[in-house]
């Protein structure tokens, strides 16, 4: 899945090249979807953004895929005509790497194991109330998919036979990978078939990874913080003002200016807003509600909602910050596991803001007086913060 990615990644750059080479695609696009004028407008329209990494970028390419191979067939074709050889000859390895059975498969199978958690990834990029509840219902992705993991072998029966099919109006030759029939040459008692093959090294991995990723990155610990999006009060309303953040925000309890009146303090944040004007809006972000003017008398509140704003699931809710999300993408995508640091990520994200050291280091030991007592490590401390 991986490697198909990385192709997937290689082909939509390759377009990307020259506003001709898009052109191209859009003109075989138009003419495969003369029947279904919608779906080829929206194709186009995708084609020319960064799709990739869509939630639906599997599906977005068993759409396309014959448009990919035409168009590339077509660009190799005609080489030392409108391309140059350098274009045409990587036309023509992308071509190859598209057209070979075990990449049909390897999108198809992925395309439709996602198709389980689709609606649950839409409502995360949605609005904060599509979060909110969101977070309610991956209880059912999960029951869901468990059950394809009890029932895999109908359900990729049906994956298999979508893939040979896509594999056969493509005239590609459905065949095992060649390192798997290297590996079996002079093995009489093999019996595996193409279908059992991809069953056990594709669907059930592809499976139990997306399960397992589900429950480590939406652990019980992150699901109550999203419930604490009920503060927004706009999903307040939609809960009839019947909310218990309370409970849910004492995890970060240790980020309250003033904890022990956070109690009263909700109350008096859900009475605002429940007896507020007829003229009055309930704010539906968390950037607006940031933005109140008097969010200054409710101290917990601005804190909890401080956190949530920067909570990985959060999507960029002001245009402005979309500079700072791209710095921190690239920061990632250039930079080691184990090599990765949040402090370097946030110089990375923030390089080009002038910094006075003077404060910062004034401002560090007003806020860590007994850390900057410490006759070691002090100065490296500081020097890193």
């Amino acid at each position: 899945v991986s490697v198909a990615l990385g192709t997937i990644e290689e082909v939509c750059s390759f377009f990307h090249r020259s506003p001709q080479l898009l052109l191209e695609l859009d003109n075989v696009i138009t003419v495969l979807f003369q029947n279904n004028e919608r779906r080829g407008k929206e194709l186009k329209e995708i084609c020319h953004s960064h799709w990739t990494g869509r939630h639906d970028a599997f599906e977005i390419l068993v759409d396309l895929l014959q448009a990919l191979v035409l168009c590339l067939d077509g660009i190799n074709s005609d080489t030392g005509i409108r391309w140059n050889n350098c274009i045409a000859g990587r036309a023509f390895v992308l071509c190859s790497a598209v057209t070979d059975f075990d990449f049909i498969v390897t999108i198809v199978v992925p395309k439709n194991v996602l198709s389980f958690t689709r609606a649950f990834g839409k409502n995360l990029q949605g609005q904060t109330s599509d979060v909110f509840f969101a977070a309610s219902s991956l209880t059912a992705v999960l029951h869901s998919l468990n059950e394809v993991m009890e029932n895999i072998e109908v359900y990729h029966e049906f994956w298999f036979e979508e893939a040979t099919n896509l594999a056969t109006k493509l005239d590609i030759q459905m065949k095992l990978p060649g390192k798997f029939r290297r590996a079996q040459q002079g093995n009489l008692e093999s019996q595996l078939t193409s279908e059992g093959y991809y069953k056990e090294t594709l669907s059930v991995p592809t499976v139990e990874h997306i399960i397992q990723e589900l429950k480590d990155i939406f652990s019980e610990q992150h699901l109550r913080a999203l419930k604490c999006l009920s503060l927004v009060p706009s999903v307040m309303g939609q809960l009839k003002f019947n909310t218990s953040e309370e409970h849910h925000a004492d995890m970060y309890r240790s980020d309250l200016p003033n904890p022990d009146t956070l109690s009263a303090e909700l109350h008096c944040w859900r009475i605002k807003w429940k007896h507020r004007g007829k003229d009055i809006e309930l704010p539906s972000t968390i950037y607006e509600a940031l933005h109140l003017p008097d969010i200054k008398f409710f101290p917990n509140v601005y804190a909890l909602l401080k956190v949530l704003c920067i909570l990985p699931v959060m999507k960029v809710e002001n245009e402005r910050y979309e500079n700072g999300r791209k710095r921190l993408k690239a920061y990632l995508r250039n930079t080691l596991t184990d090599q990765r640091s949040s402090n370097l990520a946030l110089l990375n994200i923030n390089f080009d803001i002038k910094h006075d050291l003077d404060l910062m280091v004034d401002t560090y030991i007003k806020l860590y007086t007994a850390k900057s007592e410490l006759p070691t490590e002090n100065s490296e401390t500081i020097e890193n913060t």
